[in-house]
Order: structure tokens, then sequence, then C-alpha cells
């Protein structure tokens, strides 16, 4: 398991990674897991979950974990 975080409050570029967030997340795939493959648990400070199968990965949310992968805080 792979846990990431970005504070936005405290990261330069917050705005971006908020835009960012909040564009993956206006129309989240369904939630289609399929055995054996990573499912991806993203969360916003607002009470705001969203689980995603790995392959159901496009467009922005595809950018944002991405991103948080590559340039989040480990937790």
């Amino acid at each position: 398991m792979q846990r990431r975080m970005v504070d936005t409050a405290q990261r330069r570029g917050g705005a971006q990674w908020e835009d960012l967030a909040t564009r993956a997340l206006a129309v989240p795939p369904p939630y289609r897991p399929v055995p054996g493959t990573p499912v991806c648990h993203v969360g916003l400070d607002d009470g705001t979950v969203v689980l995603v199968a790995e392959h159901d990965l496009c467009g922005p949310l595809l950018d944002l974990v991405t991103a948080v992968l590559a340039m989040g805080e480990a937790v």
C-alpha cells in the first residue's frame, strides 16, 4: 500500500492542486474493482472520498493520482 498526501495550504501552487482535485472528482467513475489490482482511495478535507479501480483512472483523476503519487508526502 502506498499513501501520499498533498497539503495544499502549505504548498506552493496550492490553488492549482485544489483546482485539479475539483475537476478530478466532479464526475467520479463508478467503483468497479478487479480482484488483485490496485484501488485508489482519494479523499479531500471536506469529507469527499472516492474509491476508483486503477483501470478506471482517466482524465483529470489520472492526472491527480499520478501527481500525488509523484510529489505527495508519505503518510
